[in-house]
């Protein structure tokens, strides 16, 4: 069996580098989609097909899709949504309420004159997959404090803590 040995030459002297290695680097994935993307649960899009959501429910709720954010956070001016839908103000924010009584949307704080909103977590995502995961366990959490249910036992296991530079529309 032939050996093969592979060297590097330098390219200013064209010295031969005996020492060293080769290494392989692969590029860095691209995702498909681009920069604007999210991922969400085909439960949650069985669940928007059956329900009763009219035409403009599901054109404010694609319209907001397209402008959610990080943590699925949506700061979302009511007026400058319904200009650029064309619709009016009244119908836009009809067709929220709608959808936070679906569960598709839950309120946020008010963060100027806008009011914010969070997907969520439990219909889909954007962010990364640890901080939905703590997301998950936050709603759970808050059902649950809601429901006057005080704790139940985790198995044992710590919950993952949060990122520290993302935003935890939770607490109080």
């Amino acid at each position: 069996m032939v050996q093969k040995r592979l060297m590097q030459v330098d390219a200013e002297t064209g010295e031969l580098i005996e020492e060293g290695f080769v290494a392989y680097v692969a590029p860095r994935r691209k995702n498909g989609f681009g920069a604007r993307w999210m991922a969400m649960a085909q439960d949650a899009a069985l669940l928007l097909a059956q329900s009763d959501l009219g035409r403009d429910d599901f054109r404010v709720f694609m319209a907001l899709l397209a402008r959610l954010d990080y943590e699925n956070l949506l700061v979302l001016n009511q007026a400058d949504l319904a200009r650029d839908m064309g619709m009016q103000r009244q119908n836009v924010q009809r067709s929220i309420k709608r959808l936070m009584g679906l569960g598709v949307l839950l309120e946020g704080p008010r963060i100027g004159v806008s009011r914010s909103y969070r997907f969520n977590p439990e219909f889909g995502w954007k962010g990364t997959a640890r901080n939905h995961v703590i997301a998950l366990d936050q709603e759970r959490k808050k059902r649950m404090a809601n429901a006057g249910i005080k704790g139940v036992i985790e198995g044992g296991q710590e919950a993952p803590e949060r990122d520290p530079n993302t935003l935890d529309m939770f607490t109080e």
